[in-house]
């Protein structure tokens, strides 16, 4: 790990601010934090700024290995209370495998989701989305060298949470499941196939186990943590599955969150063109730190669904 990255990762999450959690996709007692890998299930104001992730290139063909770089932000915006919007775009440098540095933005991606259900007493959080990446929006250098797509797609996308809180299961009540199925329609499936992808996550809320099962004598930041795995996949029509585990911790505060993971490839296919990396996100909810502004509430303030 770059030791400049750990060492801001590390001097925010010791210095974060004690206090109660709030956050953005809440169902009854349950907050479903913001997952680095893949989305959550709820709809809100938020900004992640930044996301890095640093993943190692394996040597391969002859070619020594290098490593990638990704400087990401996505921001959130309510249309409504349970629909939204999302622009996310990233800029990649590239160095070593085999050719020069290369840097640029990846393609924009723009993301328009809606939180259709929320049954509160059984924690359960469903959503459904589209999101589309447009082809030409990114750098010209890094996609006449592969490593940004030439080709644009629409992705129909089900998210889904539930918390494990209803059942009388003492101390596994904590526990959290969130999911996101979509398929990747490609705009020229000649050239770049469609996509089955997949994640999912298992959480274990600390702020949840304090407030709703048993209170622990221990240091208030640990109150904080939501301990978590994230596993990401990708099955093309043509070609190998490929994805990443994800183990990490989040710290949820009052108006941010701070996430550090690491990125372990799932299966051989996947080890032939990444080695082991992480990501550190840093995530603000807008619509708890600035909730009296249009920054921080819906632009239309009504529910479509009800």
């Amino acid at each position: 790990m770059n030791p400049l990255v750990f060492g801001v990762a590390a001097l925010a999450l010791a210095s974060a601010a004690a206090s109660t959690a709030f956050a953005h996709a809440v169902c009854g007692n349950r907050v479903f934090p913001a997952t680095l890998v893949m989305d959550d299930p709820g709809v809100s104001d938020e900004l992640s700024l930044p996301t890095i992730t640093y993943q190692p290139i394996p040597a391969s063909g002859g070619n020594p290995g290098g490593r990638t770089v990704d400087y990401g932000f996505e921001i959130d915006k309510n249309i409504t209370e349970d629909l939204g919007i999302a622009i996310n775009d990233d800029y990649l440098i590239q160095h070593g495998a085999g050719q020069n540095s290369l840097h640029g933005w990846d393609n924009l991606t723009l993301t328009l989701k809606d939180k259709f259900l929320c049954l509160e007493p059984e924690e359960l959080m469903m959503s459904m989305g589209v999101i589309h990446e447009f082809a030409g929006t990114g750098s010209g250098q890094l996609r006449s060298a592969g490593v940004i797509d030439s080709v644009g797609s629409t992705a129909p996308t089900w998210y889904v949470g539930k918390g494990l809180g209803n059942y009388p299961i003492g101390m596994f009540r904590p526990l959290a499941l969130t999911g996101e199925l979509s398929y990747q329609v490609s705009d020229t499936p000649s050239q770049s196939p469609n996509e089955w992808d997949w994640a999912g996550s298992l959480q274990y809320s600390m702020p949840y186990l304090a407030q709703h099962v048993k209170a622990l004598d221990v240091p208030d930041f640990v109150n904080h943590l939501v301990p978590l795995v994230e596993v990401s996949m990708s099955s093309p029509d043509r070609g190998p599955t490929t994805g990443t585990i994800a183990p990490g911790l989040i710290y949820l505060g009052n108006t941010y969150q701070i996430g550090v993971e690491a990125l372990i490839p799932a299966n051989s296919a996947t080890r032939q063109f990444q080695g082991a990396g992480f990501i550190v996100q840093f995530h603000l909810f807008t619509d708890d730190l600035l909730y009296n502004t249009p920054f921080g509430r819906p632009l239309i303030d009504r529910n479509l669904w009800q």
